[in-house]
């Protein structure tokens, strides 16, 4: 099954333009009359009926639609320091996305070796991995976020911080709730500074470990992620 995506919804009608009305008309070669899935990233698959080809787009009159699909009975934002290398956040995200992530916030710390993101190409990596795992809802993607804001901000839920300082750690696992809430803030190459690892413990944020082996930034996150989901089956 292709998913498509759109917002552009008026009653019992959905237009998809730009990008995703070239998919489904120029390269799969849909037609006036075809049925097609589309989701609107709100958690809401329509199963639609192509009632006009534009040049730019393709208006689709609703048969049905499934609310939540794809959707997951937690809530997890990632805070991330994105790395020198963007391939590999790149990559992180579209795996994120792929196992169910709801919010990524990409941080600058003080070791943090990227202070410079670029959103659009994140964006329809976003759009790509929801299609391609069969989810609704889009999450939220944030700008680059300085990590004094972060630390003070209060989510709801669990905060954690993961770091590899020897310390008195709790393993995420253990600290996840089912159903729940969590953040969970990964950091740079270089790891979080000890002034921001401290400054985290007072704002309440639990440290938390991975496991025993020392992981990448993007690998750690994807674990991370990927804890949640486990641990909420």
């Amino acid at each position: 099954m292709n998913l498509f995506y759109s917002n552009t919804i008026d009653g019992d009608f959905i237009t998809l333009v730009g990008d995703e009305a070239k998919h489904c008309t120029k390269v799969l070669r849909k037609t006036i009359g075809d049925e097609i899935h589309i989701i609107d990233g709100q958690g809401t698959l329509f199963l639609t009926r192509i009632d006009s080809i534009g040049k730019n787009d393709c208006v689709c009159s609703v048969l049905s639609k499934t609310e939540q699909f794809g959707t997951h009975p937690y809530y997890v934002r990632m805070c991330v320091a994105p790395t020198k290398n963007i391939d590999r956040f790149e990559f992180f995200v579209e795996k994120a996305v792929e196992i169910g992530v709801d919010e990524i916030v990409p941080v600058c710390s003080d070791n943090s070796e990227r202070k410079v993101l670029k959103l659009d190409r994140i964006e329809r990596i976003v759009l790509s991995a929801m299609k391609q795992s069969y989810k609704a809802t889009m999450p939220k993607l944030h700008e680059l976020t300085d990590i004094q804001t972060i630390l003070q901000t209060n989510y709801a839920g669990e905060k954690c911080i993961a770091h590899c300082e020897p310390q008195e750690k709790s393993l995420l696992r253990d600290v996840v709730k089912k159903g729940g809430e969590i953040t969970i803030l990964i950091g740079p190459e270089g790891d979080f500074s000890l002034s921001e690892i401290e400054l985290a413990k007072q704002q309440g944020w639990i440290p938390v470990s991975l496991g025993e082996s020392r992981l990448r930034t993007e690998t750690a996150a994807i674990a991370a992620v990927h804890t949640v989901e486990v641990m909420n089956q």
